[in-house]
């Protein structure tokens, strides 16, 4: 295969380059660098890590991983990382100071029949693999004493760890990809965050509100009043529990259109507006229905 070519080339260019350059010669090995582009594509480079940590490209090719029998996950722990040949790395790291600016990954990743690891300067880079959050925590609501949930989903999942924050601050022990808070507690809404590492810097995730929601209830129900005709007459209601919310009137089994408001009024009764009347309230997360009472028209 290309890739086990590519390999020895850079073998023994590395190995003619000890011989050369005595004690640090980090600056004359050359690496690889794979660099995922779409579903078919990858980009292929070779060249230098500098002392920076940035890497120059000394050449660089298209290829196909169909050619080569892998597919883009065989390439996303490594994408966009200088790599070099494990056994190499191993070896040069081995002698005494040959390259001692360099880290590697704690992981390998063999393309073709070849284990490569990431490289990086010390404290000028990341050799731990890429963070994506795939699926993002949920912001979510319930009621005091009811449990509440989150989750979040990441790749690659097999190298990763979890820290979950409320309002900022740590959870002691919410380390998992998951939340489960059994008994929520007034103290625990807020906003919900997750850490996300794969060794190196943690990827933050979006936040997620937890809102404790007091069940709405009807306070004062509304009365029942007798009014003469071309008098006014006015209904209304007083709800607690958590805001916003909704009302709608009633009149018997009829909804009153545009009757959305805490309180009713029809300006001039007539005969034909004697009945009963109620009001339906809610506030999205539950509902209350008041009493039914009644308007008397006289004349």
């Amino acid at each position: 295969m290309k890739f086990i070519f590519r390999s020895l080339v850079l073998l023994a260019f590395c190995c003619s380059a000890a011989l050369g350059k005595g004690t640090d010669i980090s600056q004359t090995i050359v690496l690889e660098r794979y660099t995922l582009i779409d579903g078919d594509t990858f980009r292929y480079e070779t060249g230098f890590l500098l002392k920076s940590g940035q890497f120059q490209v000394i050449t660089f090719e298209i290829d196909y991983y169909s050619f080569y029998g892998l597919s883009p996950n065989d390439l996303a722990l490594i994408s966009g990382k200088p790599v070099m040949n494990e056994t190499l790395y191993n070896a040069y790291h081995n002698l005494g100071g040959l390259i001692p600016s360099w880290i590697a990954s704690p992981f390998d990743v063999t393309i073709g029949f070849v284990s490569y690891v990431v490289v990086a300067v010390k404290g000028k880079g990341d050799v731990y693999p890429a963070v994506t959050i795939t699926t993002q925590p949920e912001s979510d609501w319930t009621f005091l004493g009811s449990p509440a949930f989150f989750y979040v989903d990441a790749e690659p999942w097999e190298y990763l760890t979890y820290q979950w924050y409320l309002n900022s601050k740590p959870i002691p022990g919410a380390t998992s990809d998951s939340l489960w808070i059994n008994n929520v507690a007034k103290t625990q809404a807020g906003v919900y965050k997750c850490a996300v590492s794969s060794g190196g810097k943690p990827v933050m995730s979006q936040g997620a509100l937890l809102t404790i929601v007091t069940p709405i209830s009807i306070k004062k129900q509304p009365a029942s009043i007798t009014v003469k005709t071309g008098k006014k007459a006015s209904f209304s209601v007083l709800v607690a529990g958590t805001p916003p919310f909704h009302y709608q009137w009633h009149y018997g089994a009829n909804t009153i259109s545009g009757a959305t408001n805490a309180s009713y009024t029809i300006p001039k009764v007539q005969s034909s507006n004697a009945g009963n009347y109620w009001v339906a309230t809610d506030n999205i997360h539950t509902y209350a229905g008041s009493s039914i009472v009644q308007l008397i028209v006289t004349p």
